[in-house]
């Protein structure tokens, strides 16, 4: 990769990261064409690679790129006694912010890992699996239970809604559009039909 990247406009970077997310994310490693992202960018072919010399190296900075974005982004504090709907509502805020910025990064890395062999790294299975499963176990172990029905579904709860934001993520943007306070509304909306079902009583 050619350091002379860093030295272009923070706006033009994010235009060629976001494009690389989004035709990475769209497609195979294999089908995604360079020129594609160029013209998703709005700059030439030969621009792009002259930042990068292939695109296998595109690809590699995206993924890092991503990873860095995600472990810089500031996640809710969780401390004893943790209303879990209240966490899991600033969790879902502060991904959509990041969305705003790169809307098809958390895409791209979901890409990244059912297609292992594309990048020979550890660093997939460390990220994806171990670092959001000790933020699970974080959250279990602070989370205030004595709201529950019954205290054993907290577990459950919190894979439940980990796979609905997953899904919804993916539905609004099959849609082609995304507007962060509509979408936060209507995740809303299931948050309170589960809190509803699982809290002895709403609050």
């Amino acid at each position: 990769m050619n350091k002379k990247f860093f030295e272009l406009p923070n706006e033009k970077q994010e235009r060629i990261l976001n494009a690389g997310y989004k035709v990475f994310s769209g497609s195979t490693y294999k089908k995604a064409s360079m020129q594609l992202i160029a013209d998703d960018a709005g700059v030439s072919k030969s621009l792009l690679f002259h930042y990068f010399r292939n695109k296998q190296s595109l690809y590699e900075y995206l993924f890092q790129s991503a990873i860095k974005l995600l472990k810089e982004q500031k996640l809710s504090k969780i401390v004893k006694g943790h209303d879990f709907f209240v966490f899991i509502e600033g969790e879902i805020f502060q991904r959509l912010n990041l969305m705003e910025r790169f809307p098809y990064q958390y895409r791209f890395i979901m890409n990244v890992y059912d297609e292992k062999n594309t990048i020979k790294s550890k660093e997939i299975n460390q990220f994806i699996l171990s670092e959001l499963n000790k933020r699970k176990i974080e959250v279990l172990k602070n989370t205030d239970r004595s709201k529950f029905r019954h205290e054993e579904d907290l577990e459950t709860l919190y894979d439940i809604i980990i796979d609905l934001s997953n899904g919804f993520y993916f539905r609004v943007f099959a849609n082609g559009s995304f507007k962060n306070r509509e979408v936060l509304n209507e995740f809303l909306l299931y948050l309170n039909n589960l809190k509803r079902n699982y809290y002895k009583e709403a609050e």
